[in-house]
């Protein structure tokens, strides 16, 4: 294997690592609040954060993805005014964005009441939608430098541990975690880790000479980052579209239980994101060399890495299931019939490795937008159909049946536009080629 394949692998190995450790240490943390919380705040809780992450992507406005078209061949071409010109644009673009929808939150929670019931769910998002917005812009920029651990540990290492940590402290103190106060909990520690973050991008990227971008500039990253705000926006939403549904068909204990099933997925679920970090860059500098047999490779060992370490994931999960639940409590054992079938449904989706972000670096915006539709409308009318009468089996049975969808829709998709093939069922080291750096 070439130094820049070995370099990519161990990037990807890196990041696989980091998201194992992510994914215990969120189990833990789901395990700590459920114990901690009544079954019916936890419930509420897990509505709130799940609104949150399915309306994150639209306000990063698409720049977290279409950073990772732009950057890394700024950077090649040493384009350095050009690059830090984009990091600034984009950094007010997506706070001016995320703070407006935060007032409007605000002020329609206001008119519902806020201490209680819908009122408070839209509190709780509005006010965590710029700090999430920001998360989800900086780790672009991270990923698109190979920076991989600054667009993984605070998030998702240091981001738990602070939230755990409070909530343990104020439970010793005797206070009694409510959902308010959790909720505020977790946006302290969101913006917290945000604002750090970008201080250390900032600095990494300062520059001396002048930067200012021209409207055509701004009109070319606009022009590239909105059709990605649809996009991401869509598959966040067809991404939480079981939970959304349920929360609103179901009673909040019923959506705690659920939630901690598909916690207790969470290894194999982080596994191919591990995979997605290095991805895009890898994609984004073969597409840059015009080296389209380098390309075809790249996408294969992507594919085989994601599909192997999924299956590897979640028969391990599987295995450790029943123990998992039962640490949330007695109720939650219930719930390993949804494992199974999210389960399933991940397998399902790790076929198609990487070809999302592919597709997004390729520019072919226009094309995942139709797919995600598609795939979300699917998604709900399943979850619609099958929650009133299966209960959280049926909100798991629409999730895996709508990860197969995207699965085959994204291969089809790609050999049509792209003409790539992006199954692949060898093992990931009988390849020989580079990984994905």
């Amino acid at each position: 294997m070439s130094e820049p394949g070995r370099s990519g692998l161990n990037e990807a190995i890196l990041a696989f690592g980091i998201r194992v450790l992510s994914a215990v240490l969120m189990l833990g943390l789901q395990i700590l609040l459920a114990r901690l919380m009544p079954l019916d705040f936890y419930g509420g809780y897990v509505a709130a954060w799940t609104w949150m992450l399915a309306l994150g992507s639209f306000a990063a406005l698409g720049f977290a993805e279409s950073s990772v078209r732009f950057l890394p061949r700024y950077r090649a071409r040493g384009q350095e005014a050009r690059l830090r010109a984009y990091w600034r644009f984009g950094l007010s673009l997506v706070m001016a964005v995320s703070t407006g929808l935060a007032v409007i939150a605000a002020v329609l929670a206001h008119m519902l009441g806020a201490d209680g019931g819908p009122g408070l769910l839209v509190l709780l998002v509005g006010l965590g939608l710029p700090f999430l917005a920001l998360e989800y812009y900086l780790e672009g920029i991270a990923r698109s430098f190979g920076w991989f651990r600054l667009a993984t540990v605070p998030v998702y290492i240091i981001r738990p541990l602070l939230i755990g940590a409070i909530c343990l402290a104020l439970v010793q103190a005797g206070m009694v975690l409510t959902l308010p106060l959790v909720g505020a909990i977790l946006i302290a520690a969101m913006a917290l880790v945000a604002i750090g973050v970008a201080l250390v991008i900032a600095w990494r990227l300062r520059f001396s000479g002048p930067v200012r971008a021209t409207a055509r500039q701004k009109s070319l990253w606009l022009r590239a980052a909105l059709p990605l705000l649809a996009v991401s926006g869509l598959e966040d939403l067809a991404s939480y579209a079981d939970v959304l549904v349920l929360s609103l068909l179901a009673t909040p204990d019923e959506v705690g239980l659920y939630f901690a099933a598909a916690r207790a997925l969470a290894l194999a679920n982080f596994v191919g994101y591990a995979i997605y970090l290095v991805s895009g860059r890898r994609f984004a500098l073969d597409l840059a060399s015009r080296d389209r047999a380098e390309l075809q490779r790249s996408v294969h060992v992507a594919s085989r890495l994601t599909f192997w370490s999924t299956l590897a994931a979640v028969a391990v999960t599987l295995l450790a299931g029943p123990f998992l639940l039962a640490a949330f409590g007695p109720a939650f054992v219930e719930g390993y019939g949804v494992m199974v079938i999210l389960g399933l449904g991940l397998l399902a989706k790790a076929l198609c490795g990487q070809a999302g972000e592919l597709l997004v670096v390729a520019g072919r915006q226009r094309a995942l937008i139709w797919l995600s539709g598609g795939v979300l409308i699917a998604g709900v009318v399943l979850s619609v159909l099958l929650v009133p009468a299966l209960g959280m089996v049926g909100a798991a049975t629409a999730s895996a049946l709508a990860m197969a969808l995207r699965s085959a829709a994204l291969a089809l998709t790609v050999w049509h536009t792209e003409k790539l093939r992006v199954l692949a069922w060898s093992l990931p080291m009988r390849t020989g080629p580079r990984a994905p750096a």
